[in-house]
């Protein structure tokens, strides 16, 4: 096996021996290879790539088209409900996608078994799975996509958003795709089975909706209601009495606890 020229000898002790190798490995895999371009133009494609075509062409296409009433057009949601839609529904699955057999196939192949009989602690091996992901996932899916659409937005509109207003929007969206992370690592810990990720994982993004329809308090306290109000927070003008800190501050919390549940069980585990 080659060796890493970029690992360092570590001479931390307790829960941190090994982190800072762990990561230098874990940001690697993300960003020298392919993987960091080729998901920021993936998910490019999907959230501000429709957005050009709806934002942009639609109105071009619907100018040289005979017979077509233009006045239609301002019943499409604005660039800002356009965004903010597709990334609160899209983002949420691209997380359990990317971080689905990160432990899983680790353990499968006796890599982490390798790994963990070096003066490395199993906390630091979760959580430099934790933190390389969220640094991936952060950089290639929330600050290129937002950045991109603001510029989009202002040109379609001819005026900037205010910046503090959306940039509160886009933590909504970070705050989101951290609880969805750290859920999908610890179903990674306390499952061998990859079916069973996929099912919570993406059962939680795509059916969480549904559940606040069917029990309307799950959104004070849970993600899922969260991708409906960053439109609403970047336009200034959040839902009259609803506590917009309060499904936050819960989702926070499940975040911290889902990962602290995954450092327990990696450490009583047997590889």
């Amino acid at each position: 096996m080659k060796a890493d020229s970029s690992l360092k000898i570590d001479q931390t002790q307790g829960w941190r021996l090994g982190l800072q190798n762990l990561l230098i490995r874990e940001n690697n895999q993300w960003w020298k290879t392919s993987r960091w371009w080729v998901q920021t133009l993936v998910w490019g494609l999907i959230t501000n790539g429709l957005l050009v075509l709806l934002l942009v062409l639609l109105p071009l296409v619907v100018n040289v088209l005979p017979n077509v009433n233009q006045a239609q057009l301002s019943t499409l949601p604005g660039g800002v409900e356009i965004f903010f839609s597709l990334a609160g529904l899209a983002f949420p699955i691209g997380v359990v996608i990317l971080v689905q057999g990160s432990v899983i196939t680790e353990k499968e192949l006796g890599t982490a078994e390798w790994i963990l009989s070096k003066p490395v602690s199993r906390t630091a091996f979760v959580l430099a799975k934790f933190l390389g992901h969220a640094l991936g996932i952060l950089m290639t899916l929330v600050v290129c996509q937002s950045l991109v659409a603001y510029g989009l937005i202002w040109l379609n509109q001819g005026a900037p958003l205010p910046l503090g207003n959306f940039i509160k929007g886009v933590g909504v969206l970070v705050i989101m795709l951290l609880f969805y992370l750290s859920l999908v690592l610890m179903m990674e810990v306390l499952s061998d089975k990859r079916g069973t990720v996929l099912a919570i994982g993406l059962g939680s993004a795509l059916g969480g909706m549904l559940l606040v329809q069917l029990f309307p308090f799950l959104g004070y306290i849970t993600p899922f209601m969260l991708s409906n109000l960053s439109p609403l927070i970047v336009l200034g003008s959040p839902p009259a009495g609803f506590p917009v800190w309060l499904p936050l501050f819960s989702t926070v919390v499940m975040s911290i606890t889902f990962l602290i549940i995954a450092i327990r069980g990696f450490n009583q585990k047997d590889l």
